[in-house]
């Protein structure tokens, strides 16, 4: 490489340096509410992409509640104003058996009745005592919520 070309990297080194110094003192000011990632320019393309897809992905939140709290438009909201994926683990059991899918079909093989107490005297209007978690295999059901959770991530 020729001297000029050489001191002309160095001086165009110098200014991306100034220039990312001055943006992250600017930055500094929003400290708790602005991150800055830093990357290795230098990996794969792959590498890249799944590091800044790990950086990117949402977060998931996954709730199981009382019916009488009627926590999921409060949860779905949070997903949304959060990037985050808010998955109710009884809406996800409710589709598959009444899809009649084959998740359906494993959890309906595994389906026995446990009595629920409820506290309050709360309408289940979305049959949630049904399709509760508490009546299936727990394997069964946390493996549809992994693989909800990986579509979801995926999409």
């Amino acid at each position: 490489m020729p001297e000029e070309a050489a001191e002309e990297l160095k001086q165009q080194e110098a200014d991306g340096n100034a220039i990312k110094t001055a943006i992250e003192d600017c930055y500094k000011v929003y400290i708790g509410r602005v991150s800055m990632l830093k990357l290795a320019t230098d990996a794969s393309l792959e590498t890249t992409f799944g590091e800044l897809t790990g950086k990117f992905s949402p977060q998931v939140i996954l709730v199981n509640h009382e019916k009488r709290l009627g926590i999921d438009t409060t949860c779905a909201n949070l997903a949304i104003k959060y990037n985050m994926i808010y998955i109710s683990a009884y809406q996800i059991i409710k589709q598959h058996i009444e899809g009649n899918s084959e998740w359906g079909k494993k959890l309906l093989a595994t389906k026995r009745e446990k009595e629920i107490l409820l506290t309050t005297q709360v309408r289940d209007e979305f049959n949630e005592a049904e399709y509760s978690p508490v009546h299936f295999e727990q394997q069964v059901v946390m493996d549809l919520l992994k693989e909800t959770i990986a579509s979801k991530r995926s999409n």
